[in-house]
């Protein structure tokens, strides 16, 4: 988990997107997920994980009563689009998932500044020695790579991404994610200096976390995260984001009947989980 989306955020990307195949399963979970997914990046000593539990309990309960409906509703507009993909409505379905992440950085964010404010020396090195070992891998499976070559990865990773969804594309759908993966150029070194820019603000931010502006410094960096975008980031963002909307607008209008349906049983089924995790997750909170 990058702690530029702490905690819940995890949890949005993986329902929103619907990557998981037993979304029931990660859900019923996610109390023991992200204390066991921090410890990727910390060593929390028994004080603070007593002190996490009952935190992200409340923040799950919140979830499963305020976003679980909305996610609901979202994938609905979803369905709808499968019979008239749209760009500017494939649009408006990407703003409402940003919209989303955003009401959980507002949620998580007095746990995070409470949590990070408590934080030793040692765990604030523990922090960016993981950050820095992982930056270095990325940098390496995704920057240092010839352009060409990064394209024709950026290429497979999203024909993977798709392949549940639609199965195998067809020829015509598999040169328009081509012509998508070229189109944005060097963006993965665009997108790996973005992040590193935000980590050198939150490393500067962490300096001074028992001072009185940490609390606004970090509300800033959980909740206004376009602040900390790079001059390079900002200029190619809305361009990345319009492509990417263009590109599943016409992935849907190329599909044939075969991969529509196959469309339309991973939403419901997505949606079916979901409906059903109304409740059951409010009761497992209650009980534990």
């Amino acid at each position: 988990m990058s702690l530029r989306k702490p905690l819940l955020l995890l949890l949005a990307l993986a329902l929103l997107l619907g990557a998981c195949s037993r979304v029931d399963l990660a859900y019923r979970n996610l109390d023991w997920l992200i204390p066991w997914k921090l410890d990727d990046y910390l060593a929390l000593d028994e004080q603070q994980r007593a002190w996490l539990k009952p935190q992200v309990r409340q923040h799950l309960a919140w979830h499963c009563r305020v976003e679980l409906p909305r996610y609901l509703d979202w994938l609905e507009a979803n369905q709808a689009l499968l019979d008239a993909p749209d760009s500017e409505a494939l649009a408006a379905q990407l703003q409402a998932f940003d919209q989303a992440l955003q009401r959980i950085a507002v949620e998580i964010t007095p746990s995070s500044v409470q949590l990070l404010r408590g934080l030793s020396p040692r765990q604030v090195e523990q922090l960016f020695e993981a950050l820095d070992e992982q930056n270095a891998k990325l940098r390496e499976e995704f920057v240092e790579p010839p352009l060409p070559q990064q394209i024709a990865q950026r290429a497979e990773r999203m024909s993977q991404r798709l392949q549940p969804w639609f199965g195998n594309l067809s020829a015509t759908q598999s040169a328009r994610v081509e012509a998508w993966a070229a189109s944005l150029g060097a963006q993965n070194r665009v997108w790996l200096d973005n992040r590193l820019a935000w980590q050198q603000a939150l490393r500067e931010t962490l300096e001074v976390r028992r001072g009185e502006a940490f609390e606004a410094r970090m509300r800033a960096l959980l909740q206004q995260r376009e602040s900390f975008h790079t001059q390079a980031y900002q200029a190619s963002y809305a361009t990345s984001r319009q492509a990417l909307v263009d590109l599943f607008a016409d992935l849907l209008a190329q599909a044939d009947e075969p991969q529509l349906s196959r469309l339309r049983q991973r939403l419901n089924g997505l949606h079916a989980d979901l409906a059903k995790q109304q409740c059951q997750a409010n009761r497992a909170v209650a009980n534990r």
